[in-house]
C-alpha cells in the first residue's frame, strides 16, 4: 500500500475515533517546537505518553476546529472554536490519531528533515517519518510561534473526502457562522494544494482535495 494511502486511512481513523473530551475543556496552547523535526519528535513522544492536551500545541491553530467539520461538528461549534481557541479539539484529534497510528507508536521512529516547500507564498517544512514496521511517510509543519504540524498539508487527502459535503452546505449559505468558517478555510488552501501535489496520491484522492479547494474558493 502506498504510504499516502496508508495516511489517508490513519487520518480517517483519527477523525472517526475522536475522544469525548468536551470542547469547553480549558487547555492552554503552548509554543511550537524549535524545528520541524523537533515538532514531529515531540508529537510522537507526547502521543506515546498519552498527553494529548500538550500535543494540542503541536497542531497549527484552527486546523483541528476546521477538521472537526468532517465528523459532523455544526457551524456554531466550529465558529466558536475559531473564536475562542480549538486546543481541546486538537487534543481530541491527536487522541484519535494515536489510536489509528498504532504501528508507529508501537516502536521507534526515524525522523529526517526533508526540507522546505512553498505553495501560494506560504512556506512549509517537510519531515520524513519512518517507523520500524512500515514505509516512510511525511508530516508537514508551519512555523507559527515555533513549528506546528499542519493538519491539512499532512492529512489533506484523508480529510478532503469527508469535508466536501459539509463545505458544500457552507457554500450554499455563506453567511453568519458559515462565513466565518469559509474565511478560515481560505487560509488552508495552500496547505491543501501542497497535499494535492504529492505524486504518490492516487487520482481519486487528489481529485477530492482539488474539489475541496474549488468549493472553498468559490465564495470569496
Amino acid at each position: 500500500m502506498r504510504r499516502r494511502v496508508a495516511l489517508v486511512l490513519l487520518v480517517v481513523a483519527a477523525v472517526a475515533c475522536r475522544g469525548t473530551e468536551s470542547a469547553n475543556t480549558t487547555i492552554t496552547r503552548g509554543p511550537g517546537a524549535s524545528s520541524a523535526v523537533e515538532a514531529v519528535e515531540e508529537l510522537h513522544a507526547l502521543l506515546v505518553d498519552g498527553d494529548f492536551a500538550a500535543a494540542s500545541s503541536l497542531a497549527v491553530p484552527d486546523h483541528a476546529a476546521l477538521a472537526s467539520l468532517a465528523e459532523g461538528a455544526n457551524s456554531a461549534e466550529v465558529a466558536d472554536a475559531l473564536e475562542t481557541g480549538d486546543e481541546a479539539i486538537a487534543a481530541n484529534f491527536w487522541s484519535g490519531f494515536a489510536q489509528g497510528f498504532g504501528e508507529v507508536l508501537s516502536g521507534e521512529i526515524a525522523v529526517d528533515d526533508a526540507g522546505p516547500a512553498t505553495n501560494s507564498g506560504v512556506e512549509f517544512h517537510l519531515v520524513n517519518v519512518t517507523p520500524d514496521s512500515g514505509n516512510a511517510r511525511h508530516l508537514v509543519t508551519q512555523e507559527m510561534d515555533g513549528h506546528r504540524v499542519d493538519l491539512f498539508a499532512s492529512f489533506g487527502a484523508g480529510l478532503a473526502d469527508r469535508l466536501i459535503s459539509p463545505v458544500e452546505i457552507l457554500v450554499d449559505t455563506p453567511t453568519g457562522d458559515n462565513a466565518v468558517i469559509l474565511a478560515a478555510l481560505q487560509e488552508v488552501v495552500p496547505s491543501l494544494l501542497l497535499a494535492a501535489s504529492d505524486e504518490t496520491l492516487n487520482p481519486e484522492a487528489r481529485q477530492n482535495v482539488l474539489k475541496l479547494v474549488e468549493l472553498i474558493t468559490r465564495v470569496g
